[in-house]
């Protein structure tokens, strides 16, 4: 399924409130701008480059197994998401 004139399903926008949930408090190195920013700017180069949404969700989760949880966090990913 390619993503296409903006809709989204529950399924992105669940991955998107979880990534922005696990990262809440981490910014980028060396300054102040929320790490969301990072992940929805790596978001939108998938999707602009014709990504599909199982793609959009792994660019959104691409940092969570390394910088919140591990192992823990990957087991979830693949539960919620495959």
């Amino acid at each position: 399924m390619h993503y296409s004139l903006g809709l989204v399903s529950s399924r992105f926008d669940q991955a998107l409130v979880w990534a922005s949930e696990l990262h809440r408090e981490q910014t980028r190195k060396g300054g102040r701008t929320p790490y969301i920013a990072h992940l929805l700017a790596v978001t939108a180069l998938v999707l602009e480059g014709g990504g599909d949404e199982d793609e959009a969700i792994a660019a959104v989760l691409h940092d969570a197994v390394e910088d919140q949880g591990g192992a823990r966090t990957r087991a979830q990913i693949v539960e919620r998401f495959g």
